[in-house]
C-alpha cells in the first residue's frame, strides 16, 4: 500500500482571480497526472486549465500510519480563490498566501495555509481542520451574506490576525486567533468556542446569544454596557475546556485549571446566554 501525494507548483500566472474548488486531496488522488492537467478552472468569465498554471508531479510512498490523500500546492498566491472549499477528507497545505473564501463550506480534512488569507476564511465550515500561519481577513468563520449560520463545526485557528466580524453567527466549533481581532468579533454568536490572544475591535460580542468568547487581554470597555458579572461556579467547565485546549496553540493551551478567568455573561439586549472569559 502506498500514500498517495500530489504537487501543483505555480508556473504561470492566468493573469485572473481562479476558482480552485475543484483542486480537493481526495478527489485528485484517484486521477492521474494527464488527467490532473486537464482539470479547468473557471475564473469570472474565463478559464485556463490545470496544466497551464501548474507543474504536477504525483509522489507515492509507504503508508506509515498516516495514508491521508495529500495535495500541496507550491507557490500558492492571492489570486487562488476557494481553495479548500467544500473539502471532506484529505490533506491540503498550500505553501504561501491564497484567496478568499478558502475552506468555505469544509467538512473534513485537513487544510494548512502557510502564509495569509483574505476574506471568508473557513466562512459555514461544518467540520476538519483549518489552520492559516499568517493573517486572516474579514468574516472568518462567519456566514455568506443573507444567510443565517456561520461556522457550525470544526476547529480554526488563525495565528496571526484575524479581520472584522470574525464568527459571526457561528453556531458550533472551535475557533482562536493567536493575534488581534478586528470590529464586531463574535457578534450575534449562536453557540460554539471563540478564542482571541491580542487585542479587540469595537462592539466585540454584540448581539451575543450563546457561546464562549475567551480572552487572553483585557479590552475596553469591560464588561461591555449590556453584559453582566458572570458570578462563579464554573470551575468544572474551566477544568475541561482548558483541557480541550492543551494541543492548540498558545496562550490558550498553557492556560490553568487553577486559575479561574473573570466571567460575564449576555448579551442582555438579546436575552442573551452567552459568556465572556477574561484569563489574562
Amino acid at each position: 500500500m502506498s500514500a498517495n501525494t500530489t504537487t501543483l507548483r505555480v508556473k504561470t500566472p492566468p493573469g485572473f482571480r481562479v476558482d480552485a474548488g475543484a483542486l480537493l486531496p481526495t478527489a485528485l488522488a484517484g486521477l492521474s497526472v494527464a488527467e490532473i492537467e486537464r482539470i479547468a478552472l473557471p475564473g469570472g468569465n474565463e478559464e485556463c486549465v490545470v496544466g497551464d498554471v501548474f507543474e504536477v508531479s504525483r509522489h507515492d510512498a509507504p503508508v506509515t500510519g498516516d495514508d491521508l490523500a495529500t495535495l500541496t500546492i507550491d507557490g500558492a498566491t492571492p489570486w487562488l480563490d476557494r481553495l479548500g472549499a467544500q473539502m471532506d477528507g484529505g490533506r491540503l497545505v498550500a505553501r504561501g498566501s491564497v484567496g478568499d473564501y478558502s475552506g468555505f463550506g469544509m467538512s473534513g480534512g485537513v487544510l494548512y495555509i502557510d502564509g495569509d488569507a483574505a476574506h471568508f476564511t473557513g466562512c459555514e465550515m461544518r467540520g476538519g481542520r483549518l489552520t492559516v500561519s499568517g493573517d486572516s481577513g474579514d468574516f472568518v468563520a462567519g456566514a455568506l451574506t443573507g444567510d443565517m449560520e456561520g461556522m457550525s463545526g470544526g476547529t480554526l485557528t488563525i495565528h496571526g490576525n484575524a479581520g472584522a466580524r470574525l464568527a459571526d453567527r457561528m453556531r458550533r466549533g472551535l475557533v482562536l486567533v493567536g493575534g488581534n481581532a478586528g470590529d464586531f468579533a463574535a457578534a450575534r454568536l449562536v453557540a460554539g468556542t471563540v478564542g482571541v490572544a491580542g487585542q479587540l475591535g469595537a462592539h466585540y460580542a454584540y448581539g451575543m446569544r450563546r457561546g464562549t468568547l475567551l480572552l487572553a487581554r483585557r479590552p475596553e470597555p469591560l464588561p461591555p454596557p449590556t453584559f453582566a458579572g458572570g458570578g462563579h461556579g464554573f470551575d468544572v467547565f474551566w477544568s475541561l475546556l482548558i483541557r480541550s485546549l492543551a494541543a492548540e496553540i498558545a496562550p490558550f493551551s498553557q492556560w490553568r485549571a487553577d486559575r479561574l478567568p473573570v466571567r460575564f455573561t449576555g448579551d442582555l439586549a438579546v436575552d442573551g446566554r452567552g459568556e465572556i472569559l477574561v484569563a489574562g
